[in-house]
C-alpha cells in the first residue's frame, strides 16, 4: 500500500447482512471516512485489489470463504492494512485465529456506534503513527546507506593509495595491480563473464597483492633467489590481504579470489593447496593475469620476457599451474591483439 493510500481516511466494510452493513457505512461516514462495501469475502478481496484501504472492517460469519479466510488473505497480501472484526461471538476458534493473525480490534453485534467510533478512530491513528515510524525508518536507513557508501568510497580510495604506495617501494612492480586488473577484465570480457562477476573480479584483481604491505623491502627488491624462510613470508601475503580487507569487504567471492590467487590447478600452490575447480573461479582468472604480467615485466632478478615467450610459458603450464579452460581463451585473446 502506498503512503497516499494510508493518508486517505478510507475504510472497506464487509458484511452479508444489509442492515448491519448500512449501520457500519453510516457510522463510518459520520466520522468522515470514505467507504467501499462488499457483502462477502471474495468481493471484498476484489475491491481491495483495485483500491486498497488502510482499514478493513469485516464480519466473520459470511457465506463463501468467510471472514477468517479474508483476514488471513489481507494479512498476507497487505500486511500494513489494519483489520477490525465484527462477530456475533459464537465462534471462539475463528476469533482466536483472527486475533492470532494480527487483528487490531473486535466487537460484538449488534454494533454500538460509540464502540465502533472508538475502534475505527484508534485504528486509524495507529495506522498514521505506524506509517510515520516506517517513513522515519526508511529515512534513517537511507542516511545509513549513504554514509556507509561514503565510508566504503573513502576506504577504497585509501586502499588504492596503499596499493600504489606498496608498488612504489618496488620500482619493478609499479602499476602491477592495475595491469593485472586490465588483463583479468579483458579475459572476463572475452569469455562473456556476467557484469556482477566482473565487478567482483575488478576489485579482487586490484587488491590481490595488498597483503605484501607487511613484507620488508629487502625481500621485495632482493635481486637473488629468496631463502626458504623469506619465501615462507612471501607466501603469507594472500592470507594477510584477506585479513586486512575482511572488515570492510564482506563479499566472500572477492575475499576468496584474493586469498587463492597463488593456488595451482594441480594443487601445488598456496596457502591452502587447493586444486582444480576447488580453486575459486575468479582466483583462477587472476592467477593467469598475474603470471602474465610478472613474466612480461622487469624484475630485480631478470629482465622482462617477450610476449610470445611469456604466452608459451603459460601454455606449458596449462593443467598444472593454470586452468586449461581459461588459459586457452587467454592465449587466443592475447595473440589476436598485437603487442604494444
Amino acid at each position: 500500500m502506498s503512503d497516499n493510500a494510508v493518508l486517505n481516511r478510507c475504510v472497506t466494510l464487509v458484511d452479508d447482512e444489509p442492515a448491519a452493513l448500512d449501520v457500519l457505512m453510516r457510522s463510518a461516514r459520520a466520522f468522515h471516512f470514505e467507504c467501499q462495501t462488499a457483502s462477502n469475502a471474495e468481493d471484498a478481496l476484489e475491491l481491495l485489489e483495485k483500491n486498497p484501504t488502510p482499514v478493513v472492517v469485516t464480519d466473520l460469519s459470511m457465506p463463501g470463504l468467510g471472514g477468517v479466510w479474508l483476514v488471513h488473505e489481507i494479512r498476507r497480501r497487505w500486511p500494513q492494512t489494519a483489520v477490525i472484526v465484527v462477530t456475533v461471538g459464537t465462534d471462539d476458534d475463528a476469533l482466536a485465529q483472527c486475533m492470532g493473525a494480527g487483528v487490531q480490534h473486535y466487537f460484538l453485534k449488534p454494533v454500538h456506534v460509540d464502540e465502533f467510533h472508538h475502534a475505527l478512530q484508534s485504528t486509524w491513528y495507529s495506522q498514521l503513527i505506524c506509517r510515520e515510524n516506517q517513513r522515519q525508518k526508511r529515512h534513517l536507513e537511507w542516511i545509513v546507506h549513504k554514509q556507509t557508501h561514503k565510508l566504503q568510497h573513502t576506504f577504497f580510495s585509501a586502499i588504492t593509495s596503499l596499493v600504489r604506495t606498496l608498488e612504489a617501494r618496488d620500482p619493478y612492480s609499479s602499476g602491477h595491480s592495475l595491469r593485472v586488473r586490465k588483463y583479468a577484465m579483458r579475459l572476463a570480457q572475452y569469455i562473456g563473464l556476467d557484469e556482477h562477476s566482473k565487478k567482483r573480479l575488478s576489485l579482487a584483481a586490484k587488491l590481490h597483492d595488498i597483503g605484501k604491505v607487511g613484507l620488508a623491502e629487502g625481500i621485495l627488491n632482493k635481486p637473488t633467489k629468496l631463502t626458504e624462510g623469506e619465501f615462507d613470508l612471501v607466501k603469507e601475503h594472500p592470507v594477510i590481504g584477506e585479513r586486512i580487507l575482511r572488515p570492510i569487504i564482506r563479499n566472500r567471492v572477492v575475499l576468496s579470489a584474493i586469498r587463492s590467487h597463488h593456488e595451482r590447478f594441480d594443487g601445488g600452490g598456496y596457502p591452502d593447496n587447493l586444486s582444480g575447480e576447488k580453486i575459486p573461479f575468479l582466483a583462477r582468472m587472476i592467477t593467469i593475469a598475474d603470471s602474465y604480467d610478472a613474466l612480461t615485466s622487469s624484475r630485480a632478478y631478470r629482465s622482462a620476457i617477450k610476449q610470445e615467450d611469456a604466452l608459451t610459458i603459460l601454455q606449458d603450464g596449462q593443467g598444472s599451474q593454470f586452468d586449461p579452460h581459461l588459459i586457452q581463451p587467454f592465449l587466443r585473446m592475447m595473440r589476436e591483439r598485437k603487442p604494444r
